[in-house]
């Protein structure tokens, strides 16, 4: 006669063993195929952040776990390792990488700027008197890292005011880093994305200008989201379904509190902030022609070769 415990031990492995390694079971028993996301928690990276906790992935059959970085940086490196199955990045760091010929492409689509839509801000500190360009000659600007797109979207309004890049100093500070130097008057202004700019402008910082409208004369793609260039189709198809079904939903502004609980999740957002912060509108269609501003742009300033189609981001 079998030995019961011995038989329930050998049932509950056999259990565990049916379900494959990377894969979970959703309460109605079926299969979900886990996923790393690396991002960097902002505004712009809400959708997948919507995705995961209103259920999109899920019904995507998907399991998404969102690796958050302190550092852009790091958000390429965790895909080209394996670390994470896709990431978020700007459309120009995505041009960057192309033009090396990284392994990589985009899937999705991201964040959209929208001209006139203070979503992304370069703030002046507190009792600071800039209102221009050439106000910030000699004055020291945070920006995220060097050769971003905040650094380089800065250099292009600044050139379009008539002052070089040799005539500012820049710094590079992580965003919620940022705040408290601005706050102190050890940066003169800043580049700052919500929900960052809602928390400087809260304590004093003033908007100076909206860089990027020097780069998109109308709606463009500020972001994607990309996986390598070997990604299995049928999954970046689930997946470009899902972060679509959530930028439809995280669009209508009968949703923003409650995205916004989602964003306070991974980034420190206070009530007040989320009352008050811009929204970023996000990609319900994955349309690579609107990212050719900043290949251009990535281009003109000589951070890839030349030019080319945007379509390229995608293969």
């Amino acid at each position: 006669m079998r030995n019961p415990l011995v038989w329930v031990l050998f049932c509950l492995l056999a259990a565990l063993l049916a379900v494959p390694m990377g894969s979970s079971a959703t309460r109605d028993g079926l299969e979900l195929r886990r996923v790393k996301i690396a991002i960097i928690a902002v505004d712009a990276t809400a959708q997948v952040m919507i995705a995961k906790h209103r259920g999109f992935f899920e019904k995507q059959g998907i399991d998404a776990e969102l690796s958050v970085v302190g550092d852009g940086t790091l958000t390429v490196p965790a895909v080209l390792s394996g670390e994470a199955q896709f990431a978020g990045v700007p459309v120009a760091g995505l041009a960057i990488l192309k033009s090396r010929n990284a392994p990589v492409k985009a899937v999705a689509g991201g964040a959209l700027y929208e001209p006139k839509v203070p979503t992304t801000v370069l703030l002046a500190a507190p009792g600071k008197r800039i209102s221009s360009a050439r106000d910030l000659v000699g004055k020291r600007i945070g920006v995220d890292f060097l050769n971003s797109i905040a650094h380089i979207g800065l250099l292009r309004w600044l050139d379009r005011g008539g002052v070089s890049p040799e005539d500012v100093n820049i710094s590079t500070l992580p965003f919620p880093q940022m705040i408290a130097p601005l706050m102190r008057g050890q940066l003169d202004a800043a580049w700052l994305p919500e929900p960052f700019a809602t928390q400087a402008l809260q304590r004093g910082a003033r908007i100076i200008a909206l860089p990027f409208d020097a780069v998109c004369s109308q709606d463009c793609l500020l972001t994607a989201y990309i996986a390598h260039r070997g990604v299995d189709s049928d999954l970046a198809a689930r997946f470009r379904n899902a972060v679509q079904a959530a930028a439809v939903w995280g669009n209508q502004k009968r949703n923003h509190a409650t995205s916004g609980r989602i964003l306070a999740r991974y980034a420190p957002v206070e009530a007040k902030v989320l009352e008050k912060m811009t929204r970023f509108s996000y990609a319900t269609r994955l349309r690579p022609r609107s990212g050719q501003p900043w290949i251009d742009l990535f281009a003109e300033y000589k951070l890839i070769p030349q030019s080319f189609a945007a379509t390229d981001l995608v293969k």
